[in-house]
């Protein structure tokens, strides 16, 4: 299977300060400001990853950061931040999935599909990124969660069966089947992407 780190190559998470996120909690704007900023970019990559056209992605990025602001005080420690960030970004992407179902029938507007979710010095990456993100819509959302927080993020199994709220167990045999279905997309994705396809 290709490499997802390696083709999409994601920047580094950023630490957190171990303040920024008890300062947030004390009603400080500036350090919720800075752990909303650090946050930006993962956020708006996993709602791309979900499934999202690149403009729905940007509006709820938008969304998931300020329901965080208001909810800051929910996020029980600085270890749970990226759980707790997720699990709003599930919230948020499905709803947004289930109220514009019947955009998804049709290509996003010119242009729009192309705005990059990651860091790409080439065109040539830019292209693979985009194939990867077609492939990435055509799984079972189910799927593509453990495939972003895996694959792409780095996330554990242990992690992600928290992140997700399932078992282990369950991680790892949606992990298999989430890379078998990658696998059986992945070729006629870049067929498409070759032959000038949508």
């Amino acid at each position: 299977m290709v490499g997802l780190s390696a083709v999409l190559d994601p920047a580094p998470q950023q630490p957190v300060g171990p303040t920024l996120l008890a300062r947030s909690q004390g009603g400080d704007r500036v350090a919720l400001e800075q752990l909303l900023a650090r946050n930006a970019n993962r956020v708006f990559r996993w709602a791309v990853l979900l499934g999202l056209s690149a403009a729905d992605a940007e509006d709820a990025a938008q969304e998931i950061l300020a329901t965080a602001a208001r909810r800051i005080a929910t996020c029980e420690a600085e270890a749970a931040l990226s759980s707790w960030l997720f699990q709003i970004t599930r919230r948020v992407v499905s709803n947004v999935r289930r109220g514009a179902w019947f955009r998804r029938m049709f290509k996003p507007k010119t242009g729009s599909e192309h705005a990059a979710a990651f860091e790409s010095p080439t065109a040539a990456d830019a292209e693979m990124e985009l194939a990867v993100r077609r492939c990435f819509q055509k799984l079972n959302p189910m799927h593509a969660e453990v495939l972003l927080l895996g694959e792409v993020e780095g996330y554990t199994r242990p992690e992600m069966a928290r992140m997700l709220g399932i078992a282990e167990g369950t991680v790892a045999s949606r992990v298999r089947l989430a890379k078998d279905a990658f696998k059986k997309r992945w070729d006629d994705t870049l067929a498409e992407v070759e032959g000038g396809g949508a």
